[in-house]
């Protein structure tokens, strides 16, 4: 079974997927999963879900990882291939190795050890699109789908158990001002300085730190004005976007209302931006861009079925948490869904050049998966 993960990684890894060109992924998995026997379904906006019934009434378990990746940028910063999936040095290397590829395929065969076999519940391996640019919202349509009881994110973990992450909101900041040509600017009010003042306030602000998750980071991304280019004009507009690391509690509204709170007296606004994309299928996917932070206690139900797994495979290193976000903020954060996270590989290697893990994190993420698997399945007997 170890050269059967290890040639299934290599395979995703070898077919590009960045996000809003996943069809080609897509039809592999479909093949690959009902060949060994899944029952396969495909979901509207292009993902794809193997199911494992154990024929026995029993919880809903979403094993998810998403498909798609970022792109590989500068190939002249890459030292090999970045679509070779091959092994070198016992690292198997390649754009998606570490974020999350691998992590499919860890997924896909722990539970395919659960087909042919009776047992109390089901197993869902969702393998999904589009997350890379928009976290969690083709996950929607899992779980309207399954209703699942336990989500498992296959995200690298360094082989830690993850019972929480940060979330993230995109902040829109707009300025205002009044035109005029450039060769009078008295005339007119520049949008941009008014934006420099907002800047100046938001960057004051006092940043809200969780004990576990760290800090409510809020990064400034972009700005840019109106018109554009400005051709002689004093811009009356200007835009700028922050993104915000949410910490559990936090909400759209809440985030908005402060930093609108910030910036009384001057002539902008905040607000939470709104996404919109449309999959490689061409269903088109819109909503909010705020994706909930979530934590769980060590001793909550799945937490602990998980270590307990975990500790019977000497496989538990302690629990940890995602800095970046994942599609866990859809199952956790908007649902309330219990969710771990547990995946091979590093968070720090993901959209990196030259981005690799070792052969040896690959194969003890899946003995790790089967195991938490077997310990939620018989409620920690196994």
């Amino acid at each position: 079974m170890d050269n059967e993960l290890i040639e299934l990684a290599s395979s995703l890894i070898r077919i590009p997927s960045v996000t809003g060109g996943e069809g080609e992924i897509v039809s592999f998995l479909s093949s690959y999963l009902a060949s060994r026997g899944f029952c396969t379904e495909m979901l509207p906006s292009g993902s794809v879900a193997g199911i494992v019934d154990g024929g026995l009434p029993g919880p809903s378990i979403v094993l998810d990882g998403h498909i798609d990746t970022v792109g590989v940028g500068d190939r002249s910063s890459w030292s090999f291939d970045p679509f070779a999936g091959d092994i070198v040095d016992g690292m198997i290397r390649g754009r998606g190795a570490s974020d999350m590829k691998c992590g499919v395929a860890s997924s896909i065969t722990a539970a395919s050890r659960f087909i042919g076999s009776r047992f109390p519940g089901r197993i869902i391996v969702a393998c999904i699109v589009e997350e890379e640019r928009f976290e969690g919202i083709a996950s929607r349509e899992i779980t309207k789908r399954f209703s699942p009881d336990f989500a498992i994110i296959a995200e690298s973990t360094d082989g830690k158990l993850n019972i929480g992450q940060r979330g993230r909101a995109e902040i829109r900041i707009e300025s205002s001002g009044v035109s005029c040509h450039s060769s009078n600017p008295e005339e007119g009010v520049n949008a941009i300085y008014t934006m420099i003042d907002a800047i100046r306030r938001i960057d004051s602000m006092p940043v809200p730190e969780h004990p576990v998750l760290g800090r409510g980071i809020m990064a400034l991304t972009d700005i840019i004005s109106e018109p554009y280019p400005g051709m002689s004009v004093i811009p009356s507009r200007s835009k700028a976007t922050y993104d915000r690391r949410t910490l559990p509690g936090e909400s759209a509204e809440s985030i908005a209302s402060s930093i609108n709170s910030c910036l009384q007296g001057i002539d902008a606004k905040a607000s939470v931006a709104y996404g919109e994309t449309t999959t490689y299928s061409g269903v088109r996917l819109s909503a909010p861009r705020f994706f909930p932070a979530w934590i769980y206690d060590e001793s909550a139900p799945l937490v602990s079925l998980a270590r307990k797994g975990l500790e019977k495979a000497g496989l538990f290193k302690g629990f940890g948490h995602y800095s970046f976000c994942t599609n866990g903020s859809h199952y956790a954060g908007e649902e309330g869904i219990e969710t771990i996270g547990y995946g091979p590989g590093q968070e720090r290697l993901a959209h990196i050049a030259d981005e690799a893990i070792t052969v040896e994190s690959l194969l003890s993420s899946c003995e790790g998966l089967y195991a938490i698997l077997s310990s939620i399945i018989h409620q920690g007997n196994a």
